[in-house]
């Protein structure tokens, strides 16, 4: 108790002659401030707000799936040439070539560069919730539906998906949850590299 008495003594004896001496009393509290401000650190952390990303437009999807489809089928008829040049085989047996063709075709690509020959032409590539480039994980999800979105014929299902869809998503995407997109333009005068020693 005589501890607090004389703390509180001297606390208000320091009011008395800051008032005494014309001061304000907020004097001191202020400088205080100032000096925690001086030594104040701003520290920067990796937490960005949600991403928007903005559907590819369809008509651009169009174009590219026609460009990716004249790359499988030329693949497909050299293969039949290749191993069969008669065309004997049955036709069955070609649907299944053609079918192993597609699915390599896009599941290679997409999975390493999160595009194709026609997305890329067309300025296009996959990105998943993140915005990160697709996985080869997500790419073998959506390519593996990629043969329902082609029912009945000619991607009806995935045509009539990706037009009902807020992000322009077939049932592949839907599934992997991935989003085509516009490529992000390369920077022609891209900032310096950072030293890697200081």
């Amino acid at each position: 108790m005589s501890r607090l008495s004389e703390s509180l003594g001297l606390k208000i004896s320091n009011t008395r002659s800051q008032i005494e001496q014309g001061s304000p009393l907020g004097a001191s509290n202020e400088a205080n401030h100032a000096t925690h401000d001086d030594n104040e650190v701003t520290v920067e952390t990796l937490k960005t707000p949600p991403l928007q990303i903005e559907p590819a437009p369809i008509m651009k999807r169009v174009l590219a799936a026609l460009v990716d489809s004249i790359f499988v089928g030329v693949a497909w008829i050299s293969l039949l040439l290749w191993l069969h040049p008669q065309f004997a085989e049955p036709l069955i047996l070609s649907a299944e070539y053609l079918a192993a063709i597609t699915f390599g075709y896009y599941v290679i690509q997409e999975g390493a560069f999160a595009s194709t020959f026609g997305k890329y032409l067309l300025g296009l590539r996959i990105v998943g919730s993140d915005g990160d480039a697709a996985s080869i994980r997500e790419s073998l999800i959506r390519n593996l539906l990629r043969f329902v979105d082609w029912l009945p014929l000619l991607y009806l299902v995935g045509v009539l998906t990706i037009a009902t869809s807020s992000k322009r998503q077939r049932l592949g995407d839907l599934a992997a949850g991935t989003v085509v997109t516009l490529a992000p333009e390369k920077d022609i005068n891209p900032p310096p590299a950072p030293f890697l020693f200081h």
